[in-house]
């Protein structure tokens, strides 16, 4: 009896080890870099969101803002806090984030609804979830030129992307632009400057935190909890068992 005992104690401590190995394993794969999906045009904005969900794995990010609601035309909202959910704040490198509302109020385009967040050329949009760091964020550009990207993440480490040549203008010209960090730290900071004009704007940036776990992690946790379970139940079914 003692001897079965002990092989189960062996089993059980085998099983241990063998699934921390593999959350190791799984857990110890390369970085890869940052990802990001940028439609180009108005028209595949629908497609690139799509593929940009698809990377991330979710149906849907839990934080969007559209500026639809609690908003007023002309308000400025650059470093204002409590505004937005899970701590963002806007902030511009002139003090000046406004919004904006109705047809061709931003340099002649529309925002995606009725408001949007407009932001002059020259100077320098902040989004800053430094309060609550993020996996992935997206944002609709609207009458921009080429557009410079800096994200800032968890560490202070920082990518420079290439410029993005968003060429629309007038009338509906939002362009989808998402973000995935990938295996990179979570993000706390993205810095947009753009060229041409005199204004432009953002429009329904949706942002969340938490990527689901791979599918191998995953299994290798349901194993290791399916294993604790089992022998919890041979504990109780058979007393004075060790």
């Amino acid at each position: 009896m003692a001897f079965r005992c002990q092989l189960m104690r062996m089993a059980w401590t085998g099983t241990l080890l063998t699934v921390s190995v593999f959350l190791l394993a799984a857990a110890g794969s390369s970085h890869a870099a940052l990802l990001i999906y940028n439609s180009n045009t108005p028209a595949g904005n629908a497609a690139a969101r799509s593929q940009w969900l698809s990377a991330i794995g979710i149906a849907s990010p839990p934080y969007v803002v559209d500026f639809e609601s609690g908003f007023t035309s002309g308000q400025n909202v650059s470093g204002v806090t409590g505004l937005f959910p899970a701590g963002l704040v806007l902030g511009s490198s002139n003090g000046s984030a406004i919004i904006a509302s109705g047809s061709g109020s931003i340099d002649g385009s529309n925002p995606v609804g009725a408001f949007a967040l407009s932001h002059t050329a020259s100077a320098i949009l902040t989004l800053d979830l430094g309060f609550f760091p993020v996996d992935y964020l997206a944002f609709q550009d609207i009458d921009a030129g080429n557009t410079s990207i800096t994200v800032t993440y968890v560490g202070g480490g920082t990518d420079m992307l290439d410029p993005l040549d968003l060429t629309g203008s007038g009338s509906d010209s939002a362009e989808f632009v998402g973000l995935f960090r990938n295996d990179m730290p979570r993000i706390t900071r993205v810095d947009l400057t753009t060229t041409g004009g005199t204004l432009w704007g953002v429009d329904s940036v949706e942002y969340g935190p938490a990527v689901p776990l791979p599918g191998a992690l995953w299994l290798a946790v349901t194993a290791f909890l399916g294993t604790g379970a089992r022998h919890m139940r041979w504990r109780r079914e058979i007393p004075n068992r060790p």
